[in-house]
């Protein structure tokens, strides 16, 4: 489902901050679907998802997600778990699939930074969504904090940034034993402050990437190479982005067109850009409690991910998930929401109603 700028634009009015007590009151408003189970971890623990595709039953699709405090978890589409995999403090988690190292068959191969081992870890999906360990690599710098993997002509790469600014970018190949993975470093960027959330868009060989405190960039490369870079937008633009700029991810339609989000954590607000060149704002928004009350408001994002696929009939345009840092049956818990992309889109475009 495509959205057209200026549609978006003059269906989004955007109301003075002083018309309500709650700032989002301004923005489109959109209400989870579903929400996984909270993670075991209490305190700050959920971090990051990423969606696995099942193409022969979509509804049969996983997700993955962090608690930072312990491994590893895996979830169907109602947010039943489906394993825990006790792997170590892992931030950050992103995943590609049909990878074919050298030939053979496609492997689905996600990759997530661990900071217990100051490395990055790999997990690969079955065809039936079963996670399993496929080892680890060191990374350079100490604490690996986000992370966002990509997979084309130049192969599977792991892009680790850092709250130093940096972002290494790793290539990874097959072990000669055919029973591993081996990663070399292949380049590193920097940016002035502390990053976590990027994405990497094969279409256009960008790499986006949220700088936490100053708003997010487009990079563009390459192979390993950067060419140029520029801020898409900045904190305090008037768009609705605020520090901390945390979770990015891509809705991918047909070549470059689809959309760019980005969770503004302090305003507990994603912002919506397009995806081509110049990446101009489509629209901001929230996420509520259902109106049956049984699914609380998202506050808080640090991760989200973004799927196009078509999941079944209640994600029949894709798919929006975004760690929640309340659930809202134990305030202590952190869980994940499940938003309809077909309902974000329609939320952007509908007429804004003054509260």
């Amino acid at each position: 489902m495509t959205l057209k700028f200026g549609m978006a634009v003059s269906g989004l009015v955007l109301m003075t901050a002083c018309a309500s007590t709650n700032l989002n009151d301004q923005y489109a408003k959109v209400y989870p679907v579903a929400e996984t189970e909270a993670v075991a971890s209490s305190g700050d623990a959920a971090d990051d998802p990423a969606i696995w595709v099942n193409s022969e039953s979509p509804e049969d699709s996983r997700l993955l997600g962090t608690d930072k405090q312990a491994g590893l978890y895996v979830y169907d589409l109602s947010g039943a778990v489906q394993q825990f995999l006790p792997y170590g403090e892992l931030n950050n988690v992103d995943l590609r699939q049909q990878v074919v190292f050298g030939v053979g068959n496609g492997v689905d191969l996600a990759a997530a930074t661990n900071r217990t081992i100051n490395g990055v870890s790999l997990f690969q999906v079955s065809s039936t969504g079963e996670v399993s360990e496929a080892g680890d690599f060191p990374v350079e710098r100490i604490e690996p904090y986000g992370l966002c993997v990509g997979y084309d002509e130049n192969g599977y790469r792991v892009f680790v940034t850092y709250k130093t600014g940096h972002v290494e970018i790793y290539e990874i190949s097959k072990a000669a034993s055919g029973a591993a993975y081996d990663a070399e470093l292949a380049s590193t960027l920097k940016l002035n402050t502390q990053l976590e959330g990027c994405s990497y868009d094969e279409t256009q060989d960008v790499l986006f990437v949220g700088e936490e405190a100053f708003g997010l960039w487009r990079i563009d490369l390459r192979g390993n190479e950067e060419l140029a870079r520029r801020p898409i937008d900045t904190v305090e633009s008037g768009t609705g982005l605020v520090a901390d700029v945390e979770g990015v991810d891509i809705w991918r339609d047909t070549a470059d067109a689809g959309y760019l989000v980005a969770s503004a954590q302090e305003g507990d607000r994603y912002i919506v850009y397009e995806r081509a060149v110049p990446n101009r704002w489509v629209g901001t928004f929230s996420i509520q409690m259902s109106p049956d009350e049984l699914l609380d408001g998202v506050t808080h994002t640090d991760g989200l991910t973004i799927s196009s696929a078509k999941l079944g009939s209640e994600f029949p345009e894709g798919l929006l998930v975004v760690q929640d840092d309340a659930d809202g049956k134990n305030a202590e818990s952190q869980n994940f929401k499940l938003v309809s992309w077909k309902d974000v889109i329609e939320a952007l475009a509908a007429p804004k109603i003054a509260p």
